[in-house]
């Protein structure tokens, strides 16, 4: 990336339901591999969420919207996201349905299977690992894609595949999977930060990503 885009990085809102362990692989990744972005705001709509204080260890801005009365909560969300000025928003683990409308084109999400199996409503966390065991499949992996109106059917942006080996139970996947998203988010910020600032063709890669490569 140009030291234009450096000097003008892409602002991001992350959106979370738990840990945030997401947030803070992206946060470092930013800042390790000289990503154009930056978190500008990182928010939950659960009270109590430790992703939360976790952000705020590393400075970043968090904001907990609270979930009741839920017919206001959309608009107090965007509310949110539009007063720290994101130009992106990352769904990093956010299991409410997000609503899309002031935020096409500009909203991803990540999910823990290679989509389109394995998604949709309740398709979460070990859900989504007990059911790729239960199948037998002899690999998984992770998506990034555009968010839409439904759960997990936008565009694929980068998928990162991974072996399930004989035996392994879902905590194990879990694990397993998470390693490859630790790459797949940031390498798609990248991509999504550069065609914003740049324009050209909206990244819809719809292939897999190399799973050996690694950002430095």
């Amino acid at each position: 990336m140009n030291s234009v885009d450096m000097r003008n990085p892409v602002r991001v809102a992350c959106l979370i339901s738990g840990g945030g362990r997401s947030v803070v692989n992206l946060h470092e990744k930013i800042i390790s591999a000289h990503i154009p972005a930056r978190v500008v705001l990182v928010a939950c709509t659960r009270a109590n969420v430790t992703g939360i204080g976790a952000a705020a260890a590393l400075g970043l801005e968090t904001c907990e919207i609270a979930a009741l009365p839920s017919e206001t909560l959309d608009d107090r969300l965007d509310a949110a996201l539009e007063n720290s000025g994101a130009e992106l928003i990352v769904l990093a683990g956010y299991l409410r349905l997000f609503r899309v409308a002031r935020w096409k084109n500009r909203c991803i999400n990540i999910h823990p299977s290679l989509l389109p199996r394995f998604g949709g409503r309740g398709m979460w966390g070990e859900h989504v690992h007990n059911a790729v065991l239960a199948a037998g499949e002899t690999e998984s992996g992770c998506t990034v894609h555009w968010a839409d109106e439904h759960f997990d059917t936008g565009s694929v942006i980068a998928q990162r595949h991974c072996a399930i080996d004989a035996g392994m139970n879902a905590a194990q996947l879990a694990a397993r999977v998470f390693e490859e998203e630790r790459l797949a988010l940031p390498e798609a910020v990248a991509h999504v930060a550069h065609w914003l600032r740049h324009g050209g063709t909206r990244p819809n890669f719809n292939f897999d990503s190399n799973r050996n490569q690694k950002m430095n």
